[in-house]
């Protein structure tokens, strides 16, 4: 009826249940109190816990579930030997999974991320604490039990607030219990330096009027040598968050990180070589923003034979496609929304996070782009 027989290339399915519980079981460590507090609905808890349960029951059969599926259209693909696939896991739900693996080594963190939690608290508890802050134009924002970037969102504004400020204030409140020492601000730094990208990630991914399949090579791979950095460094804190989220990072997204001759797990979860699919080495070249720039971290030689691979793939897909003159419904509200999301991309990064971003060479491109139009006017 529709012909989408032709049209229909890949389709990102998941399981409704898992993917709200890769989301709204993410509660960061030292925030349960602070939820149990503003909200006791204990069967929402019940509800999470059996979702959680079902997840992992969900990942170990998914694979033999999605190969007979894949079979059925195989038709449609017509190219197993090239590790195609319909049927793609989802991104966003998949990364949530790393940042759940991550957040669960984060034990040495609960100390510093409960005082944390008992500020927030407080600062919405406390009409006296809120307006010493706001005489001095903070403020700390309520976190939210089911996102837990709204949770980190917090984290960043605490430690926004400088400690001459913060401590004389706590102090006048005879809440010295409360005061983030030299030891919790580094902590707390670490946490936000090593998750800052996931947030960023996390809100990217979640866009609904603009395509966000070109996003997810680029992601990987702008985490993962940010993560590395951050392990080389010789003062890291939290040395086994980061390296939770490396294994966790490198093992759930091992189809992908293949292709760029990184060493990775095989087959550790049933999902990660659904990420070998050349879909993901393709439209970031497509996409006028990446082209071969998210390229620019790896090996020279490295990249000479991933670009090489993306030529040949990209001749692959090209001989199959089936042109049409028409100018889509639509085109221009694409381009909108794809400035759209361009600017998001590359907005202003908060200060505390050293102006840590995903797509650094975005914002050179932009720079580049507009001097070059200021030359011609």
């Amino acid at each position: 009826m529709y012909n989408l027989k032709d049209k229909l290339v890949r389709i990102v399915t998941d399981n409704a249940s898992n993917n709200q519980a890769a989301f709204d079981n993410l509660i960061l460590p030292g925030f349960e109190e602070y939820f149990n507090d503003i909200d006791d609905d204990q069967s929402e808890r019940e509800t999470s816990d059996e979702d959680s349960d079902n997840n992992e029951l969900y990942e170990n059969s998914q694979l033999q579930a999605e190969e007979v599926d894949d079979d059925i259209y195989g038709t449609t693909l017509n190219t197993p030997a090239e590790q195609e696939f319909l049927r793609l896991p989802c991104f966003s739900h998949c990364l949530q999974l790393v940042v759940n693996d991550g957040i669960k080594a984060a034990g040495g963190a609960l100390s510093s991320l409960k005082k944390v939690a008992d500020l927030a608290k407080l600062a919405h508890t406390s009409t006296s604490f809120a307006e010493r802050l706001e005489e001095q134009k903070y403020s700390i924002p309520l976190a939210n039990r089911t996102r837990w970037n709204s949770q980190f969102q917090t984290v960043k504004k605490v430690i926004s607030i400088p400690s001459f400020i913060l401590n004389s204030i706590l102090t006048d409140l005879k809440k010295n219990n409360l005061i983030l020492n030299t030891k919790d601000r580094k902590i707390l730094e670490d946490f936000v330096s090593l998750f800052e990208l996931f947030n960023e990630a996390t809100v990217l991914t979640q866009g609904e009027f603009y395509a966000t399949v070109s996003l997810v090579a680029p992601t990987i791979l702008g985490i993962l040598f940010d993560l590395e950095r951050e392990h080389a460094s010789s003062n890291l804190s939290l040395v086994s968050v980061c390296e939770a989220l490396l294994s966790s990072l490198k093992a759930r997204f091992s189809g992908l990180l293949r292709h760029f001759e990184i060493d990775v797990p095989f087959a550790f979860y049933s999902m990660s070589e659904r990420f070998s699919d050349p879909i993901f080495l393709i439209a970031p070249l497509l996409d006028a923003r990446f082209k071969l720039l998210w390229l620019d971290n790896l090996q020279f030689a490295i990249k000479l034979r991933v670009i090489e691979k993306i030529y040949s793939t990209f001749v692959r897909f090209f001989s199959k496609l089936n042109f049409s003159v028409s100018q889509p419904e639509g085109a221009d509200e694409s381009n909108v929304a794809e400035q759209d999301i361009t600017d998001m991309m590359t907005k202003h990064v908060d200060p505390t996070t050293k102006r840590k971003c995903l797509f650094p060479y975005l914002n050179d491109t932009k720079k580049i782009s507009f001097d070059d139009k200021s030359k011609v006017l």
